[in-house]
């Protein structure tokens, strides 16, 4: 008769058993400190769009959370359990685009489910928001567009000294943008005519961040470069020819571009800029538009 033989599991067992165990059942954390982690990871984690059961939707990877939280007290696993719990966010799976019956289009969102099998929290795993974050700064804005709504609807009534202010500060704003342009416009040829790549200033404008980009080019062929040495010719022309031909300002005996520059901003600030401007001129200009309106 065979006796039974007892093995008792060894300390590094033992161990290893209780990690396992603390790693499959992670900690609850309230729901404001969880709410209070989301709307750090909602504004800092890198996330993208997708399409999940007809709807757009923004979702991250796992790893992302350990990237926003690398000196948090509470563990990963802790914090992604919680989103999952408190109904923040939602575990995903890609699949294939659905077949559908309208027009084929160009959109490169994945497609994406709810994964009903497995909602844990992974390092690899794709997890989509059902958080959209603080509704007070979206109740300020719904606030502010109907007060600026009014405001408009009632400009005729508004004093001389308010409706000059409100034309002197869209004018500003005006020009402001202008100016932001053409920097842009500018120091994109300077570096594209240097070195073929493109650099933009302020890409995400009115986005303060970041403040430039850089895009290599991979054409790097010969083509490229005489297409970029005929723009530089042709720059440099217009600016001999602004040079030794500068325009007539009208209604002064000064010449150059910056009289002129002048005499517009004035006439802006006048509110007499168009009539600077014929009547076969502007309509010229509308037709021009239409012409572009249908074209694009």
């Amino acid at each position: 008769m065979s006796e039974a033989v007892l093995l008792s599991p060894s300390t590094d067992e033992t161990a290893a058993l209780s990690s396992y165990s603390s790693k499959e059942t992670p900690q609850l954390l309230d729901i404001d400190t969880t709410m209070a982690l989301a709307d750090t990871l909602l504004h800092h984690a890198k996330c993208r769009d997708a399409i999940e059961r007809d709807r757009r939707v923004t979702f991250f990877r796992g790893k992302e959370v350990r990237k926003c939280f690398r000196n948090a007290n509470d563990s990963v696993e802790n914090i992604g359990h919680s989103l999952l719990a408190h109904g923040f966010i939602h575990k995903s799976r890609r699949i294939k685009a659905p077949p559908s019956t309208k027009a084929p289009t160009t959109s490169t969102y994945p497609h994406l489910d709810i994964d009903e099998a497995d909602q844990t929290f992974t390092d690899d795993g794709v997890y989509t928001w059902m958080y959209e974050g603080s509704s007070i700064w979206r109740h300020i804005a719904s606030l502010s567009f109907f007060g600026v709504l009014c405001m408009g609807v009632l400009y005729p009534v508004w004093p001389a000294w308010g409706q000059k202010m409100l034309w002197d500060s869209g004018v500003t704003v005006g020009l402001a943008i202008a100016a932001m342009l053409v920097v842009r416009f500018i120091t994109w040829l300077i570096v594209w005519l240097a070195t073929g790549n493109h650099m933009w200033v302020l890409p995400q404008f009115p986005v303060l961040r970041p403040t430039y980009t850089v895009s290599n080019s991979k054409q790097t062929t010969t083509a490229s470069r005489m297409s970029r040495v005929g723009v530089a010719v042709i720059v440099v022309g217009i600016a001999l020819m602004m040079w030794h031909h500068p325009p007539a300002c009208s209604l002064s005996a000064k010449k150059g571009c910056m009289s002129v520059g002048r005499k517009l901003v004035k006439q802006a600030y006048r509110g007499t800029l168009l009539q600077r401007f014929s009547q076969e001129e502007k309509n010229f200009a509308m037709t021009m538009l239409r012409v572009l309106r249908r074209l694009f």
